[in-house]
């Protein structure tokens, strides 16, 4: 039997080692792999923009004009829930409705009480354009021109 000498043993230990560390070190990547980062998309928010605030439609019908009365009682509303019926006839004079053309009830009753409501009456065009003020609301309608060629039955405020 041949011996081996201690130098070739040794030798392939030593290959042998270098051939299992280079096997090892083919099955792990060389370098990490990179990843993917996400980037989220910006949507852009619509910016709300204010709506304009209705305005009185100069020889305008009373349907055209509605949103601009409304307007006016509720803002007056608003401020005063109980206004007089002199309030309310000075607001819509200033607000640009024909003075001639506003019929509104009394603020007070015959037994000199708080009226539950006023109600307001503007003929525009030959259309009535109806608002009630109650409890602090403002109600409002569109209403042909009655028969006496008025928008409100019964007493009226004095519009002095």
């Amino acid at each position: 039997m041949r011996k081996r000498s201690g130098a070739s043993v040794g030798g392939m230990i030593a290959l042998a080692a270098a051939l299992v560390l280079g096997l090892v070190a083919g099955c792990a990547p060389a370098a990490p792999l990179p990843t993917p980062t996400i980037t989220p998309s910006v949507t852009a928010t619509p910016t709300p923009t204010a709506t304009p605030d209705p305005e009185l439609v100069e020889g305008g019908t009373a349907g055209q004009n509605r949103p601009y009365f409304v307007f006016v009682l509720t803002r007056l509303v608003e401020e005063n829930p109980s206004p007089s019926s002199k309030r309310l006839l000075r607001t819509l004079v200033e607000a640009g409705f024909d003075r001639e053309a506003i019929e509104i009830t009394q603020d007070r009753t015959r037994i000199d009480a708080p009226a539950d409501s006023i109600l307001i009456g503007v003929l525009i065009d030959g259309q009535c354009l109806l608002g009630q003020v109650i409890d602090g609301e403002v109600v409002t309608e569109l209403a042909e021109v009655l028969g006496t060629g008025r928008c409100l039955v019964g007493r009226t405020a004095s519009l002095d």
